[in-house]
């Protein structure tokens, strides 16, 4: 009776502390500036896992159908095998579709993601409006022709005048005489966001909007494709001003960055990337600038061929690093090439120290997790659960990995390794884009020993030694707590501790309805304000992130958490989050 009245009072104080927390917030003018921009940062980093979920499977398609026909086809493009050119072609079609519409899947899938309510009719919008500004922008003659044609210009044979911001010179056989131009202005990926941003937050603002009676059939979601038509004008006008000056430089720095034989710029250019890529992690914000150099960055060259090495007349512009690997033009894959050693060698390496750091009776129990995402980062490159691990118990290790990411980066674009994945730099990619690496290293017919992506396999020997080094020496040096090094049990002896101490109950039925009742607990489902989910954790908005227990939420099986601002709270929880979310929302009903 007594522990009853005890765990009541308790529960009064904890919501009296809450409300407390809460009318402070408002007294003193509601959220701050930096709590909503650390929301908002959250929100679009959540969404962009919506486009970016479909790349996986579409660039296994892709790349092995575009093999297919490499070998099914002779140079001039004549078949020479017709049932292995089809089954080819069928296979790389809608791979090829997915990377040929991104931006749009950006622009569908960014707007459904911000929407509150997640319903389909704001896809729909986030669609007009990227072919609105995309058809104001993005070809000849456009508004880009308007305000710019006659600066920085440049004129062809003919006579005929271009502006070297929004179109490059075609040059006739002889290299120096320009037959023409190439309009090569694209707001890609960055448009295909902006108009997700827009879509949802137009839809988000008017979705319940009334008129008049005569004009109440307009009025609700269907007013807001008409006002996503209006704003998507003056935004195509500020894409025109201001993006031809930004790509300009972007194709200069992009240019410089994929030709690997300017170490000057391509070297400290990935590393830092690399850097910076390891140390956003934690706040889910590495997506965001994953997002420019992968789908955005402009790379010019020609089309190199699996295998051979043979290299196709002409060159073109192709937004992205992903991209432009996939379609296989020259310069590609070294914002991404890097990553192979670091996830299939560096990472499995952490969680090997892990284990051997481990306390011995708490060895054989990490060693099942710890072994199994070890796996997991080897074969397809999700190394957040390992990650997530020791990134918010020590910033120390978190900047040791940082700096020897950017370190083995610099090291495979020294060596020129171009190799591209689809989604993550796991074997599974490493497999599949081991051809058009080979092709790369071997461009022009002649190999360049150090390009040769067998070399990334010695880079990921190397990378787990130096990894597993570092991380053992630091975590036994400063005693570390990272997992089986804590007092607390782990995994089944977690839950069952927890039990005896009557704070949850028995660990029998659904493991994903259990942990999603101890969370909610652990917060306060009063405090809960929304639930969403990313790849490997829970994105949720609070009323106050400080008023929760912590311990608990720990304790229920989750790798760690990361607080951004006073609402923002992200849980590691791995790979099936969705199935721990799909149970809080509906538990909660939010």
């Amino acid at each position: 009776m007594s522990n009853t009245v005890q765990t009541h009072k308790s529960a009064v104080a904890k919501k009296a502390k809450l409300k407390k927390a809460v009318d402070l917030k408002t007294q003193s003018g509601g959220t701050s500036s930096w709590t909503k921009i650390l929301n908002n940062l959250q929100e679009l980093g959540k969404a962009l896992q919506f486009p970016i979920a479909v790349l996986p499977f579409a660039a296994l398609l892709n790349r092995f159908g575009a093999l297919g026909i490499t070998y099914t086809t002779t140079a001039d493009g004549a078949i020479i095998n017709e049932a292995g050119y089809w089954i080819s072609f069928i296979i790389q079609k809608p791979g090829a579709v997915v990377f040929d519409n991104l931006a749009l899947l950006f622009a569908i899938g960014v707007a459904f993601g911000l929407a509150k309510d997640h319903r389909g009719e704001v896809a729909l919008v986030g669609a007009i409006f990227f072919f609105t500004i995309t058809a104001l922008t993005s070809v000849a003659g456009s508004l880009p022709d308007m305000i710019y044609g006659k600066v920085l210009t440049f004129t062809d044979e003919q006579g005929k005048v271009y502006s070297s911001l929004i179109y490059v010179k075609n040059f006739a056989d002889d290299g120096t005489t320009i037959k023409g131009a190439s309009y090569v202005l694209s707001i890609g990926v960055l448009g295909g966001i902006v108009a997700g941003c827009f879509s949802a937050y137009l839809y988000n603002k008017y979705k319940e909007i009334k008129l008049p009676t005569a004009l109440s059939f307009f009025g609700g979601r269907r007013f807001v494709p008409m006002i996503a038509l209006v704003v998507a004008i003056p935004t195509a006008f500020a894409f025109a001003i201001i993006w031809p000056w930004i790509q300009y430089a972007l194709m200069a720095f992009g240019t410089s960055v994929a030709d690997p034989e300017n170490p000057a710029v391509a070297i400290p250019g990935t590393s830092i990337y690399a850097v910076l890529n390891r140390l956003l992690l934690p706040f889910g914000l590495h997506q965001i600038l994953n997002t420019f150099f992968w789908f955005q960055l402009p790379i010019n060259g020609s089309i190199v061929d699996p295998i051979t090495g043979t290299v196709n007349a002409g060159t073109q512009w192709v937004n992205g690093d992903i991209n432009a690997f996939a379609k296989g033009i020259q310069g590609s894959g070294l914002f991404q090439g890097g990553f192979f050693p670091i996830m299939m060698g560096g990472v499995p390496a952490i969680a090997i120290a892990m284990i051997f750091a481990a306390k011995p009776e708490n060895r054989r129990e990490v060693s099942g997790f710890l072994g199994g995402v070890a796996l997991v980062s080897l074969i397809s490159g999700i190394t957040e659960p390992i990650e997530f691990s020791f990134a918010f118990i020590s910033p120390v290790l978190l900047i040791v990995h940082a700096v020897l990411s950017g370190i083995f980066m610099a090291i495979s674009t020294a060596m020129q390794i171009q190799i591209g994945f689809g989604f993550s730099a796991g074997l599974i990619d490493y497999l599949a884009s081991f051809a058009q690496s080979w092709g790369f290293a071997n461009e022009g017919g002649a190999m360049t020993v150090s390009a040769n992506p067998l070399w990334t396999l010695l880079l990921t020997a190397g990378a787990g030694g130096v990894w597993f080094a570092s991380f053992y020496f630091l975590i036994k040096w400063q005693d570390i707590q990272t997992p089986g090094r804590e007092n607390i049990l782990v995994n089944d002896e977690r839950t069952t501790l927890k039990a005896s101490k009557g704070a949850t109950k028995v660990a029998q039925g659904d493991k994903y309805q259990i942990m999603a009742e101890n969370i909610i607990q652990a917060i306060g489902e009063d405090n809960i304000i929304s639930i969403d989910n990313c790849a490997t954790r829970l994105r949720l908005i609070l009323k106050d992130n400080k008023s929760i227990n912590e311990a608990e939420i720990k304790s229920s099986g989750a790798f760690g958490l990361k607080r951004l601002g006073t609402e923002a709270l992200q849980i590691i929880i791995g790979s099936d989050v969705e199935h721990v979310a799909n149970v809080m929302k509906r538990l909660t009903n939010k």
